[in-house]
């Protein structure tokens, strides 16, 4: 697919302002569900944090797609926009006390926790309504990345998520939480990657730590998040307007080692 943006016409239009292509995103998103649905299970999420303007969400909740949220704020807008609270998740380090509140009582899908005091956090507030809240533990997989050394995020040196060596003890402290249900992974490597050879190493490690949880724990979580970190052809916008979902999830498919279910 090839387009051509008409800069001709924003000539006499007074900056700064923003352009956004509705055909060129309903596109996009076409390419996306068609990609995703070749595979059993794979469950496409649009972070929030790229854009919130209110028509685009709608957009996105019409085609289906669920929201990745980094603030109480994003949770809301997501709702607004039409998001089922079963396909919304919220990430993102330093979540307060009333963000993680109004996404309980929202019956948001899951928390992706980044550390055991957050996790206490969740678990006072969800003891407090007598509720279960769904988490998946974010894992700093140590798996470097082909971008700017300043959007790398799963670098050991990086600060988010809990170190894949201290798994275990985390997991320890969750089983003693009757308000915490653990159903996942999350993993986060890093933003505007365009080498598949990024999400091959993620594959590994993911498929590494699954065999640990496995053998010993006999443990087997039902969901692997993979976070993003597809980029976009800045380079050659016109040329490359969709970035190449195909080979994305195929990668994922081909390397990942999920157990049944």
């Amino acid at each position: 697919m090839k387009m051509q943006f008409p800069v001709e016409a924003f000539a006499n239009i007074e900056t700064p302002f923003y352009y956004y292509d509705v055909e060129l995103l309903k596109a996009t998103l076409d390419t996306v569900k068609r990609e995703a649905a070749k595979y059993e299970g794979f469950h496409v999420h649009y972070a929030i944090k790229a854009n919130f303007n209110p028509r685009l969400l709608e957009i996105i909740s019409n085609a289906g797609i669920g929201a990745d949220c980094v603030s109480g704020g994003e949770v809301r807008a997501a709702l607004n926009a039409g998001v089922p609270a079963d396909k919304v998740v919220f990430a993102g380090v330093g979540k307060t006390d009333k963000e993680i509140a109004l996404s309980l009582d929202a019956g948001i899908f899951c928390f992706n926790v980044e550390s055991v005091p957050e996790i206490e956090a969740i678990e006072c507030l969800a003891a407090e309504r007598g509720v279960v809240a769904q988490i998946a533990i974010r894992v700093n997989p140590n798996v470097g990345a082909h971008t700017h050394s300043n959007i790398t995020t799963g670098l050991a040196e990086n600060k988010f998520g809990v170190n894949y060596e201290q798994l275990d003890e985390v997991i320890d402290v969750v089983e003693t939480m009757p308000h915490i249900k653990l159903i996942g992974l999350h993993f986060h490597i890093g933003s505007q990657l365009l080498v598949m050879d990024d999400f091959i190493a993620l594959c590994c490690r993911i498929n590494e730590l699954q065999e640990l949880l496995h053998e010993g724990r006999g443990m087997v979580l039902p969901h692997i998040n993979v976070g993003g970190g597809l980029g976009i052809r800045y380079d050659f916008p016109d040329k490359y307007p969709i970035p190449d979902f195909e080979a994305y999830f195929a990668t994922y498919a081909n390397n990942l080692k999920l157990f049944p279910g």
